[in-house]
């Protein structure tokens, strides 16, 4: 097995998708991997789900460095996670925006960020 193919399998197994050529052919967002949302607790967790269960779009989800969280939905949306969320005390920054992971570096979920960027950019080891 080549070693690009078997970081991708790697990959694919940690962020909980099927790997190419299996039987299931399931695509996972990275929005929706509840577990690669950094600094939640179990709480936070069940937040998020709850946050990606919303239909009514615009919605965005933000947190802080303590895993304090905020979302809102509609209109106001990004203005009005962030609000409630540093009303806890510290600055936020979104995590996601709609369908969309917008944290910087968590774009293809913490899984394939923990193997140093190598998969996304083709370097072989």
């Amino acid at each position: 097995m080549k070693p690009d193919l078997t970081r991708l399998l790697f990959a694919c197994a940690c962020a909980g998708m099927p790997a190419a050529g299996t039987a299931q052919n399931v695509q996972v967002r990275p929005v929706d991997l509840v577990q690669a949302v950094p600094l939640l607790t179990e709480s936070g967790r069940a937040g998020y789900s709850r946050f990606l269960r919303i239909g009514i779009r615009p919605r965005a989800f933000a947190l802080n460095m303590n895993g304090d969280w905020a979302w809102n939905a509609g209109e106001s949306a990004v203005t009005d996670a962030l609000a409630r969320c540093e009303a806890h005390g510290l600055p936020c920054q979104l995590y996601a925006v709609d369908e969309e992971v917008v944290m910087p570096g968590f774009e293809l979920g913490a899984p394939l960020r923990a193997l140093g960027g190598t998969l996304v950019q083709g370097d072989p080891q």
